[in-house]
């Protein structure tokens, strides 16, 4: 279903095929929820894929269309899927867990339950707030990129750098060191002949851009974000 994984930096060369239908699963934390907006990141990058001829379809167990059951995020959104969970660091969704009243599961169980054919991962802003050290976070996202192959092979993992912090000043050195280990994990499962591309989100959403929590995009940052996305997936700048 897929041509090719994308490079390192730039948007040379593509991964999705305009016209081929592509299942993509976002893997994240309260920003791929899309926390105080509708569908985040999800919304923008649906709506840019679709107008453009790429046939893709959002999968994942969380839809957040239950307020009940502190959701809503993507309420509305013509395909919600996802799994995006507030609060959660990078190893609950490599060996699954609770937070704000959802439940991941393993990486694994997710790959199985929906088989993506790409899987957008970012991850580890949680991690900083908890002063996570850098190497124990690369360690952590190594294993979970490496699972994501184990499981499904044949995917293509985008995996993603993090926004800044505003709320909390002195913990964004520490988004800037997991974010620059993150480049070597991609040439590391390049090297075993995955498909990975790198997503640098971070470059286009600045502490200006995010919302007034100081952590959470803005709705106008997360279609900054959705613009990377959609270069990255495509191959080309957003229209």
């Amino acid at each position: 279903m897929l041509l090719a994984a994308g490079g390192l930096h730039g948007f040379a060369d593509a991964i999705l095929t305009k016209g081929v239908p592509v299942k993509i699963m976002p893997v994240g934390d309260s920003i791929t929820e899309g926390k105080y907006t509708i569908g985040g990141y999800r919304k923008p990058l649906q709506d840019l894929l679709k107008s453009n001829g790429y046939s893709v379809t959002f999968v994942g167990k969380e839809d957040n269309g239950d307020p009940a059951n502190d959701t809503g995020f993507s309420k509305g959104m013509e395909n919600p899927n996802h799994e995006g969970y507030g609060s959660a660091r990078i190893g609950m969704l490599l060996t699954g867990g609770t937070t704000e009243k959802h439940t991941a599961l393993p990486i694994k169980t997710s790959l199985a339950n929906n088989n993506p054919d790409v899987v957008l991962v970012m991850l580890g802003t949680n991690d900083v707030f908890g002063i996570t050290a850098t190497d124990k976070m690369k360690a952590t996202m190594d294993k979970l990129v490496s699972s994501i192959y184990e499981q499904s092979p044949n995917a293509t993992v985008v995996l993603a750098s993090i926004c800044p912090i505003g709320k909390i000043a002195a913990r964004d050195a520490d988004v800037n060191a997991y974010n620059a280990v993150l480049p070597d994990i991609v040439q590391e499962q390049k090297g075993l002949g995955h498909k990975i591309a790198f997503a640098d989100i971070h470059s286009v959403v600045a502490l200006t851009d995010l919302s007034g929590d100081k952590v959470h995009p803005s709705a106008a940052a997360y279609k900054k974000m959705a613009a990377l996305w959609y270069s990255v997936l495509t191959g080309e700048a957003a229209p």
